[in-house]
């Protein structure tokens, strides 16, 4: 499961902070977002019959035929020029992500050590994280010397190729739970009463909005604004998304062996997040460390929320919680259609540079729900919905 949660991350980081630069040469990059709204609210909905679709065909069966769509979207991003073609693919290949993430989450609650929730979430982020960590420097040498994006795009689909040979020969002995399908109503009306698991979602929506809002502007900022070149950025987004390798391990083993409390370290991640992001809105400099800095400095606040909120998360459901989890995983295209869509009115009042003042804000918050969560460490049951 690991190999292949590699596979499956490296195929969508090559891409991800090209994607946005690469869609302005079919449309503009004010209305860029749009076309992620539209991916997301796809996803949305795939997400929200997730529970119907697993019941009828599994998730083995489910995930290959995800792959399959998936490989062909690419394909459709490779091979055309034709602007519909090259935005239905994009929307596809985004919209399938979602579904497959959600697949993955389920083989890996499966197969997962239940007495060290922690450490196996902290390694899965570490593993998952290093792929987003060397994408950037592959991406940069591809644009500059092998083909441009489309080469991009090619080694994004031979990662799923293997990705879907190794799953396919190495999950032949999961058995599919008992999925329960929860009216959306039903399932809200569980975290109304459950405010500790409300606080946790809406943490990890803003966590997926700054994701959302960073990934499809900031390349946009550096590229176009600022005037660095790919391979400028390519370095400086590695060194951006290295705290993900280096921290979601060691947080998952502080909260497993020394009970660390989580509402500490996500307020601390959330405060080092809004604070780095602010400082980009006020610098027009071209000096690759001031942004490798800053932008590292964002990401360790994100990678502290993000290792933390996964473990509290996952200590609080069970395998077959698959409505809780749908939820749980809807906050990244939820964030992906009010972002972009966000952002696009702040283009109407705002420079582009302020886009980050106005995410940092949002970003506090996330102060209001910490004090929410609960303060024990231990797996508990989650109770029935009626």
């Amino acid at each position: 499961m690991y190999i292949i949660s590699f596979f499956f991350t490296l195929h969508i980081a090559l891409s991800a902070y090209v994607n946005s630069v690469f869609l302005t040469s079919i449309i503009s990059e004010k209305y860029v977002g749009i076309l992620y709204t539209i991916s997301s609210f796809l996803a949305l909905i795939l997400l929200s019959k997730s529970s119907t679709i697993l019941k009828y065909l599994g998730n083995r069966r489910l995930i290959l035929w995800l792959l399959l769509i998936n490989m062909g979207s690419l394909l459709g991003m490779i091979t055309s020029i034709h602007p519909y073609v090259i935005a239905t693919s994009f929307v596809t290949f985004i919209a399938t992500n979602s579904l497959i993430f959600l697949c993955l989450d389920i083989f890996i609650e499966h197969f997962q050590d239940k007495d060290n929730i922690g450490k196996t979430r902290g390694l899965h982020l570490t593993i998952l994280s290093f792929a987003w960590m060397i994408s950037p420097l592959i991406t940069s040498f591809l644009i500059t010397k092998e083909g441009g994006y489309r080469a991009i795009y090619l080694l994004a689909f031979l990662a799923t190729i293997i990705m879907t040979i190794v799953l396919f020969f190495s999950v032949r002995t999961f058995e599919d739970s008992a999925y329960k399908k929860t009216p959306f109503l039903e399932t809200h009306r569980y975290l109304k009463t459950n405010p500790h698991m409300m606080a946790i979602t809406m943490i990890n929506f803003l966590l997926q909005f700054f994701y959302a809002w960073m990934v499809v502007y900031t390349p946009i900022y550096l590229y176009n604004h600022i005037g660095l070149g790919w391979v400028e950025i390519g370095i400086i987004f590695t060194i951006m998304l290295s705290p993900f390798v280096i921290i979601s391990l060691p947080i998952g083993i502080l909260i497993d062996k020394y009970h660390i409390k989580k509402r500490n370290l996500l307020s601390i991640g959330l405060f080092i997040m809004s604070l780095s992001t602010l400082t980009i809105s006020f610098f027009w400099t071209k000096n690759i460390y001031f942004w490798a800095g800053i932008l590292f400095l964002t990401r360790i606040g994100a990678s502290i929320i993000e290792a933390t909120a996964e473990i509290y998360f996952f200590t609080h459901i069970k395998e077959e919680d698959t409505y809780l989890l749908s939820i749980y995983r809807d906050m990244t295209p939820v964030a992906y259609i009010i972002a972009p869509l966000f952002a696009t009115l702040i283009f109407i009042y705002l420079p582009f540079n302020y886009l980050f003042l106005v995410l940092s804000l949002v970003l506090l918050t996330g102060l209001y729900y910490v004090p929410r969560l609960k303060h024990n460490h231990f797996s508990e049951p989650t109770p029935e919905i009626n």
